[in-house]
């Protein structure tokens, strides 16, 4: 999670109620609406009067937290000291995408690694692993979009593993560049060739517009289907985060459809920051596909995608979806 400090000086009115502490109060309060937490605080001396420490999950929500009714506040994002030595010696340079990953050669070097790289792990931490709704997939007629929540590195395997054999013959998953496609890196699997040939991954930059997306709309032109995270990052606490405009413009232009799939369970078996796995139930819950009329306003498609989301999710917490299916892992 993203980790702030916050430097508050008091207004006249926060010094004349100092005693209360209204400021740290209200502080928390904002923290908390922006779904973070507060690590630690501390009064100071000097040009400001308090000093916060502060995870928030959505770094774009964050600059919300500025804006103090009795203090005035400064918010400087912070990084841990040995991933900042660590960013200094790595290359910022990335590879990809790999045109051949769609070839025959990788599609059968992918299949011979599929039970250990997606069935495998599918297999040993997900127990059960129960798909719901994939009478859903039954309108789908060539390429999609299939989009997921995002709380673990294993929803990749999660989303594929549900999705009907056709499907995952041709399906590419888009990865953060600057985390699977950094150049430099010494081990077999974090090499970005690695990635594309035994995932079927392709790189996407952050913050890199609508050419970000020209290899996804090389891969739709070319019949395949691609798996999107539309939040950019995975979540820590379960909630949603706002949805990128990726996928809906891919979706528009391409007149294809989206497929919402909420993945519940995965984040308790790796979360995020973590390392090692615990083995736990996993649910994957399709949604019916979502078409745009061309011309259809990106920002209104991208909340279309955010509420359809949002009811699998609330479907999923509430239980109100039919009886699962039984469980479900593709091989």
């Amino acid at each position: 999670m993203p980790r702030f400090i916050v430097l508050s000086r008091f207004t006249p009115e926060g010094r004349r109620n100092l005693a209360e502490t209204l400021e740290l109060r209200d502080l928390r309060a904002d923290v908390e609406a922006v779904h973070g937490r507060i690590v630690e605080q501390h009064f100071v001396f000097g040009d400001y009067d308090v000093f916060s420490v502060i995870d928030v999950n959505d770094t774009e929500l964050a600059h919300l937290l500025t804006f103090g009714r009795r203090a005035e506040r400064v918010l400087l994002p912070a990084i841990d000291l040995t991933l900042f030595k660590k960013l200094l010696t790595q290359s910022s340079e990335t590879t990809g995408p790999h045109e051949w990953q769609i070839g025959w050669p990788a599609r059968t070097a992918r299949r011979v690694l599929r039970p250990s790289v997606f069935t495998g792990p599918v297999g040993k931490w997900f127990r059960p692993f129960t798909v719901v709704g994939t009478e859903n997939f039954e309108r789908l007629r060539g390429p999609a979009i299939f989009i997921g929540n995002h709380a673990s590195h294993l929803d990749g395997p999660a989303i594929v593993c549900s999705l009907p054999r056709t499907y995952q013959r041709r399906v590419a998953l888009g990865a953060a560049a600057d985390r699977f496609y950094v150049k430099g890196r010494r081990e077999l699997t974090k090499q970005g060739w690695w990635q594309s040939l035994a995932y079927n991954m392709f790189p996407i930059s952050r913050g890199g517009g609508g050419a970000a997306l020209d290899y996804a709309r090389w891969l739709i032109d070319r019949g395949w289907s691609i798996v999107i995270f539309p939040e950019g990052k995975r979540s820590s606490n379960g909630s949603l985060a706002r949805f990128r405009v990726g996928p809906s413009l891919l979706a528009i232009e391409k007149n294809i459809p989206v497929v919402p799939i909420y993945v519940e369970g995965s984040g308790a078996i790796r979360p995020k920051g973590s390392t090692s796995n615990q083995a736990g139930p996993v649910t994957a819950v399709v949604g019916s596909p979502v078409a745009f009329e061309p011309g259809t306003e990106p920002a209104d498609a991208t909340h279309t995608l955010q509420k359809a989301m949002e009811e699998l999710r609330t479907s999923v917490h509430h239980k109100t979806h039919t009886t699962p299916s039984p469980a479900l892992v593709t091989t």
